[in-house]
């Protein structure tokens, strides 16, 4: 009688999930530990009107705080 299986990763799903999910936690800490990241979050908190006041919109928050890293 043959016998064969489809699931040739039993168990090592859940592994590999808790590697990735672990991996990709340690960068979210890398990113919130970072001093464009808090500059962010404070213009983030801001108003539209408040950035208005400041001669600003939300797509020159990005340019200020990150510079020529990132192209919109």
């Amino acid at each position: 009688m043959a016998s064969f299986t489809t699931n040739i990763f039993e168990g090592s799903p859940d592994r590999l999930r808790a590697a990735f999910d672990g991996f990709i936690g340690i960068l979210v800490r890398m990113a919130e530990a970072s001093p464009r990241y808090r500059l962010l979050q404070k213009y983030n908190a801001l108003s539209d009107a408040q950035l208005a006041e400041m001669g600003m919109t939300r797509a020159d928050v990005v340019e200020r705080v990150f510079g020529a890293r990132v192209y919109l």
